[in-house]
Formats: structure tokens, C-alpha cells, sequence
């Protein structure tokens, strides 16, 4: 009964209040949004060298220039976001300091895009100077690439890859998915992890099997085991109700299930004492 009763909030999603107010049409998912946000892993496929960019230097540069000798790691995002990007960054910080062996620039490279065409280089380099002065490796800053570009580009390169976003037209914000995914030296893509959060060990293990053009499997985690979610607009982290509810779902069918086998058991203990008592009579 208890989750039939929480079943009737199961669709909303609580974030505590915003600091400041929010116009219409500015919240975490815009009126208009598809329903259709994800990331679509498309394994195997190869994107295309011809993607045009420009660095955190201003220097022009292709999805050619930069995905060909070793194998990379591969981010769509945006610089302004507080939310889930916040996020995601974090945890790249993490996973590359984990990888104490292996620098960027030798085993593989970072490649993070940003997904508005209205970010510059200038945005770029201060979060590329962020992710240095966390990683605290001179010398690897030649395999680490922060990305600006126009909306052909942008929009052409995550059809390719499969991540799925949404840009308001009327005021430009953006609601987007969250994940990672592991290319290989031949632009193959190789690995997705879709998740705002990332480890060190599967994504190195990722590297290796992309550097021996080495396809790996889909991402199948149990989604009904994320059940804390980041609000883009406020960057507050918040309990998903539908996750909640189906975990506490299937814990109340197990323990169901347990009652009703404790209680054929006793039922049938009972049975066979009753029985014996007869004989004994």
C-alpha cells in the first residue's frame, strides 16, 4: 500500500528552491524540451576527422587533428553550467589524479567541447587552467584540450556520437545528459560511460581497449540505482522520488516474499506437529 500511495508523486522530481528567482521558461527542463535527452551509444561508429573547433588558445583545430595517435577521452559539456557539469568535472579531476601511471599526452588524451556556440576560447582556458591546477603533472597540458565552437559543428559532432541535448532557441539555455565516452586513435568509439560521475580504473581499462581498437560493451548499469539527481540550474543535488520509489518497490516485494515463505513454513511446521500429536494419541 505504501507504494501505491507514493506511486502518485512517483513522476515528480523535488529540488529544494533556487537562490534566485527563475523567469518562465529557464528551469531545469524547458516547456518545450524533448523527452528525448540521452545518450545514445552508438559503439563502433567513427566520427568523422573534420569537425572544426577552436582551442583554448584560439588555434583552429579538427576532430582529426586531435583524435589520431592515442586514445581519448571525450566530454560534451558547457563552461557556464553549475549543475551537472560542475559535476562531471569534479570527477574528471578525480579519475585522471587516479591514473598515477599514466599522463595525459602519453597513454591518452582529454577532450572536452563545449556544447554553446556563445562560450569562447577566454572560458576554455580558465577551465583548462582549473583541471591543471588540480592534476599538478607539468608537461602534460600538450593532451589536454578544451573546445569552443559554432552550432554546425557542435550539433554535427554529438548527433555523430549519440549524445542527445537541447538548446532552448528563445534563450539559449541548455538541458543535456551526462556521460563520457572513450574513442579510440582511429576515432572509433569504444566505450560509453554514462553517468555524471566517473572512476579511474574502468576508465583506464576503457583506454587500453581503445588503444588496441578493442570495442567494449554498452553501458547497462541499473539506472533505479541513481537516486540523486543535480539540478543544472541551481547545481543542488536532490533525491530523484521515481528511483526512490522504485527501489523501495522491489526492497517491499522481497520482503513479501519472504513473509509469505515464513509463513508457509510455520504453516506447515504446525501441520506436521498436529500430525504427530494424533499418532502419539
Amino acid at each position: 500500500m505504501a507504494v501505491v500511495a507514493l506511486a502518485g508523486v512517483a513522476s515528480a522530481q523535488f529540488y529544494n528552491p533556487p537562490s534566485r528567482d527563475v523567469a518562465p521558461g529557464t528551469g531545469r527542463i524547458p516547456s518545450a524540451a524533448p523527452s528525448s535527452i540521452r545518450i545514445d551509444q552508438r559503439l563502433n561508429a567513427v566520427i568523422s576527422p573534420d569537425w572544426q573547433f577552436v582551442d583554448e588558445d584560439a588555434q583552429p583545430v579538427t576532430t582529426g587533428d586531435l583524435i589520431n595517435e592515442r586514445p581519448v577521452m571525450l566530454i560534451l559539456l558547457f563552461y557556464k553550467c553549475t549543475g551537472i557539469c560542475a559535476t562531471e568535472m569534479e570527477s574528471l579531476k578525480k579519475v585522471v589524479r587516479g591514473m598515477k601511471k599514466d599522463d595525459a599526452g602519453e597513454l591518452y588524451d582529454l577532450v572536452v567541447v563545449s556544447i554553446d556556440p556563445t562560450e569562447t576560447p577566454e572560458m576554455a582556458k580558465q577551465k583548462k587552467a582549473e583541471l591543471m591546477e588540480s592534476y599538478k603533472r607539468p608537461g602534460t597540458e600538450g593532451g589536454i584540450h578544451f573546445l569552443t565552437g559554432d552550432a554546425k559543428n557542435i550539433d554535427g559532432l554529438a548527433d555523430e556520437v549519440g549524445f542527445r541535448f537541447y538548446r532552448d532557441p528563445e534563450n539559449g539555455n541548455i538541458t543535456h545528459p551526462a556521460g563520457m565516452m572513450i574513442v579510440s586513435p582511429q576515432r572509433r568509439l569504444i566505450r560509453y560511460f554514462v553517468s555524471d560521475t566517473f572512476e579511474a580504473k574502468p576508465t583506464l581499462l576503457a583506454l587500453k581497449d581503445a588503444r588496441d581498437e578493442r570495442v567494449g560493451l554498452k553501458d547497462d548499469r541499473p539506472f533505479f540505482l541513481a537516486c540523486v539527481n543535480v539540478d543544472p540550474l541551481t547545481g543542488r543535488r536532490s533525491l530523484n522520488v521515481l528511483n526512490v520509489v522504485r527501489v523501495a518497490g522491489v526492497a517491499t516485494v522481497l520482503a513479501l516474499a519472504f513473509w509469505i515463505i515464513s509463513m508457509n513454513r510455520s504453516s506447515k511446521k504446525e501441520e506436521m506437529d498436529v500430525t504427530t500429536e494424533e499418532g502419539e494419541a
